[in-house]
């Protein structure tokens, strides 16, 4: 369904047409294959920058260079977006308008569900997450706070029910977003780090 539709933007002049969610779930089409990870960090670092920001509601981001540009059209959960070349005869307001079109458009990108389990839970201690919270700091600086309570809020995660499974999925996904600012080498190795508080 989801390729169907970017196919289908991409017939209309949409040049490599792109969603993401804010959660990190991606989907474009073929011919942006080969850069869906570097999308994916723009998208988490423009969600994260404008979370910084504030009350300012920003609808749309527009990057445009010599030889290639950037469009992004923006609501409270996802994004979608176009990449392409600055060939002569280009207008961007036909690009804009298609870009409006598809982020009207519901959502194909899957959410994820994780599913709950019967068996008791082990409550953890409350430094645990004080621990999980320092080594994101260490390695994300300032972007650190608003990534942590963005993924607690993602994830839904209350911290004062804060058990193993919501310790191991909470950084799980901290890897994933830090993955998308500092690159998934070091994200990984910050998820290792974090893993070895549970042991």
């Amino acid at each position: 369904m989801k390729q169907e539709l970017l196919n289908s933007y991409e017939e209309k002049g949409l040049t490599c047409p792109f969603i993401v969610s804010k959660s990190g779930q991606i989907a474009i089409t073929k011919n942006g294959e080969s850069i869906k990870n570097e999308i994916a960090q723009v998208a988490t670092v423009i969600f994260e920058t404008i979370n910084a920001v504030g009350d300012i509601t920003i609808d749309s981001v527009e990057m445009l260079g010599n030889t290639k540009g950037l469009i992004m059209k923006l609501d409270k959960d996802r994004l979608a977006g176009s990449l392409f070349g600055r060939a002569e005869g280009l207008v961007l307001n036909d690009l804009r308008n298609l870009l409006e079109e598809l982020r009207e458009q519901p959502t194909p990108v899957a959410a994820v569900t994780v599913p709950q389990e019967k068996k008791e839970k082990l409550k953890l201690e409350s430094g645990v997450l004080e621990e999980i919270k320092k080594i994101l700091k260490d390695y994300l600086g300032d972007f650190a706070e608003r990534v942590y309570k963005n993924q607690l809020k993602t994830q839904r995660i209350k911290i004062d029910e804060f058990h193993e499974e919501e310790a191991r999925r909470l950084i799980f996904t901290l890897g994933k977003a830090a993955g998308m600012i500092i690159g998934p080498s070091k994200g990984g190795v910050m998820t290792k780090k974090m893993l070895e508080i549970l042991k």
